[in-house]
């Protein structure tokens, strides 16, 4: 079963936690309760059934069917529907980790469906309960704790991406072998798509706040604390609510900027590392024309004597062949004294 957890609001006392999926939808039938439904990749037909029984927009069950949606909110009547893709970043394989999760948030209700495969559903049932272990029935209220939950859990992930950023940089400085160039390159790479992968996640988490919020002021998302609340408690609660949620979206705004520096930086090293393996392919291309400028001195003065031409100078002399020799040497010496002064040896 993909049915996880659930949770029971009642109009007074504390919240039923750890409800079954028939306690729960037989709640929802009470109209002083509300609830919230958890599931792990639910089937289609179970999509079904909870589109039947929350009235849920076609489009949005569709969405939630095929997933491997970007983050986004839409409103479907009465109903939202949120995709937003929590995120954790992984020790042992040095990457960043991201899931998906489907909330439909209407009148008295909260769906919360999670594409994760690192977790089993015992830790995703864990979490949730306590999520939802508070007395506030509302589903704005709801909402903001998982939203909260999600943005707060990004800040490990910055944690990891910064430490490996951190670590490139010091091999990018400290080596001079371009065997390490691939491989140096490749984790680069890696860790800038990884770094654009969690931009495309958090990037409409900003625009999102800002509708909810204005979605509290206006009405289109209901703000009461509890089935029945009076007008002067809705009021507060909007208030208290456009608070919370501007505090997460504060958070937001914090990964983003991190996240653009964080891109920055990587791109800037990628820059970097191109750099110094073409200084590096320069010196190398200097330190052979000058090994070949060696070779080509004494290669020279033997050609010229191999000739066989009987009129050459010093040919008949007895002390040539040293003195040939000679030459070769000296000359390799002065050129290898000039290159090394150069810096080409």
């Amino acid at each position: 079963m993909s049915y996880i957890t659930g949770a029971i609001y009642p109009s007074s006392d504390r919240p039923q936690l750890g409800a079954t999926e028939e306690e729960t939808l037989r709640a929802y039938a009470d109209k002083n309760a509300a609830v919230v439904l958890t599931y792990a990749n639910p089937s289609v037909h179970e999509l079904h059934e909870l589109q039947h029984t929350f009235n849920l927009h076609e489009l949005a069950v569709e969405d939630a069917t095929r997933g491997h949606q970007r983050a986004k909110l839409e409103r479907y009547g009465d109903s939202l529907f949120a995709v937003i893709r929590p995120a954790v970043y992984l020790d042992k394989e040095e990457e960043v980790h991201l899931s998906e999760l489907h909330l439909f948030v209407g009148p008295r209700y909260i769906l919360v469906l999670v594409k994760d495969a690192q977790r089993s559903d015992r830790k995703i049932g864990e979490q949730y309960n306590l999520l939802f272990g508070t007395p506030d029935a509302s589903p704005a209220r709801l909402l903001h704790r998982i939203l909260d939950n999600t943005v707060d859990g990004y800040a490990p992930v910055l944690d990891g991406l910064e430490n490996d950023n951190d670590e490139i940089e010091d091999i990018l400085f400290s080596t001079h072998d371009r065997q390490d160039a691939n491989p140096l390159a490749q984790r680069i790479y890696e860790l800038l798509n990884q770094v654009i992968d969690f931009q495309r996640a958090c990037r409409p988490l900003e625009p999102m706040m800002g509708r909810i919020i204005e979605g509290l002021r206006t009405g289109t998302l209901d703000p009461s604390p509890y089935p029945g609340a009076s007008q002067g408690e809705v009021e507060d609660e909007v208030v208290e609510l456009a608070r919370q949620f501007r505090n997460v979206l504060d958070h937001v705004v914090q990964t983003k900027e991190r996240l653009e520096d964080l891109r920055s930086s990587l791109e800037n090293a990628l820059r970097v590392h191109d750099t110094l393996l073409g200084q590096q392919q320069n010196d190398d291309t200097k330190r052979i024309s000058a090994y070949a400028a060696l070779l080509m001195v004494p290669t020279i003065v033997g050609s010229v004597y191999g000739m066989n031409f009987e009129v050459m100078p010093e040919l008949k002399w007895e002390f040539g062949y040293p003195a040939a020799l000679l030459l070769m040497l000296v000359s390799c010496l002065l050129l290898y004294w000039f290159f090394k002064k150069n810096k080409w040896l």
